[in-house]
């Protein structure tokens, strides 16, 4: 019989992000949706005389991170989006809420935290996972609203590397 109170149910969990250059640190509203995914180019080698793969290398590492979230504070989160479009450089913000006519792309480290429900056993720490992406870029700025409905703000992603661990 599977113990069911040692596992993670997806209902509690934070998402922050923050930027060093220049400096912003944002907790974002309700996550609805959180995706990390960890890839990697894979290559099968031949060689040696025979027909069949010999190894398999990989390379051109990369950390896919995607978020959902509502209910947020418009302040707060659209101006850490638009951070990814407004800065001139790596030290000064352009006009907040202007599109910059710039190449510099800045970027982020994704902080997911994710609490296990109650009645898990183990310390405090144990019940809890972080996944820390850094060097993170967001290619795009979507802004979508239907009427009736929570306003749900989708970004996507890709950073360098990726952490997990329960500190």
């Amino acid at each position: 019989m599977v113990d069911t109170s040692a596992f993670a149910f997806a209902n509690r969990g934070t998402i922050s992000l923050s930027s060093s250059a220049p400096s912003v640190s944002v907790t974002l509203g309700v996550v609805k949706d959180i995706e990390i995914t960890v890839s990697a180019e894979h290559v099968n080698l031949y060689g040696w005389g025979s027909i069949k793969r010999q190894a398999v290398a990989k390379h051109s590492a990369k950390v896919a991170v995607k978020i959902g979230y509502v209910k947020f504070d418009p302040i707060k989160t659209t101006g850490w989006q638009m951070l990814a479009w407004s800065q001139t450089n790596g030290t000064t913000p352009g006009t907040a809420g202007t599109l910059v006519d710039t190449n510099y792309v800045p970027l982020f480290t994704v902080v997911g935290l994710f609490q296990f429900e109650a009645g898990v056993s183990g310390s405090p720490a144990e019940q809890k996972l972080y996944a820390t992406v850094s060097g993170v870029y967001f290619p795009n700025f979507p802004l979508k609203t239907a009427e009736g409905q929570w306003m749900k703000v989708d970004m996507v992603g890709e950073g360098s590397d990726v952490v997990f661990s329960n500190v």
